[in-house]
């Protein structure tokens, strides 16, 4: 059973019998960087060390502007076909950094537009803007899964998100403490997915965490998340 990493943008090496999914942005779409990319995981999509690779794309809010968003959602809409593509994004909200709330949620309303023309997923950035997320979801009503990565908040945030039908990922921060484990306990199975993100860790070692956090066998939880992906993802 595969060890699953639904986003990371890290190089750290990952175990015989994983998924990766690797993200790129806006940033990576100019020059033949990203097409080279595509190239290699087209033809070589399952590797020596048995793990297999997919990619997502998105428009991160960190980087938007008035400026850019025209052309580099062209060339978004451009790759998203691509078979190697399992999902789009990582796209969303962000408070703290990027252009205005309302210039970042109409974006992410045109993410959902496309992932809905393709029928894949969303995976989605959001700091501090839960509130405006579910308002994009109740406004939307996407039948595509809309996944939240990174999740690390409190429970009432959550049960937010939860109410209106989020998948949750969560990374490398329960290994960084206590804190967050309450809350992992709380997040239904059916729900969940593991991620690294930019940490400098293996996918492994979250899985083994949560497994300690949640009292389950690690086999059990990779069954679990497994079958999370080939519903979410409609892979295998």
């Amino acid at each position: 059973m595969y060890f699953i990493d639904i986003h990371t943008h890290s190089c750290v090496p990952a175990p015989k019998g994983s998924i990766i999914i690797q993200n790129f942005t806006q940033q990576d779409f100019e020059g033949e960087f990203l097409s080279q990319k595509m190239r290699e995981f087209e033809q070589n999509i399952h590797d020596i060390q048995q793990r297999v690779k997919w990619v997502t794309l998105g428009l991160h809010p960190w980087f938007l502007t008035d400026e850019n968003v025209e052309k580099d959602f062209q060339k978004l809409t451009q790759l998203v076909d691509n078979q190697q593509v399992i999902a789009v994004g990582e796209c969303g909200l962000d408070r703290l950094r990027g252009e205005n709330m309302p210039f970042q949620m109409r974006v992410l309303e045109d993410h959902i537009r496309l992932a809905e023309r393709v029928s894949k997923p969303v995976i989605i950035h959001c700091v501090k803007a839960f509130n405006e997320l579910i308002a994009v979801q109740k406004k939307m009503k996407p039948t595509v899964p809309l996944i939240v990565h990174g999740f690390n908040k409190n429970s009432n945030i959550l049960s937010e998100l939860l109410q209106n039908g989020f998948y949750i990922s969560v990374g490398a921060s329960i290994l960084r403490g206590s804190h967050f484990h309450k809350t992992l306990r709380e997040i239904p199975l059916n729900r969940l997915f593991f991620e690294t993100d930019d940490a400098l860790v293996p996918i492994s070692d979250v899985y083994e965490a949560a497994a300690q956090i949640l009292e389950i066998e690690i086999s059990d939880l990779k069954s679990t998340i497994y079958t999370n992906f080939k519903t979410v993802f409609n892979k295998f």
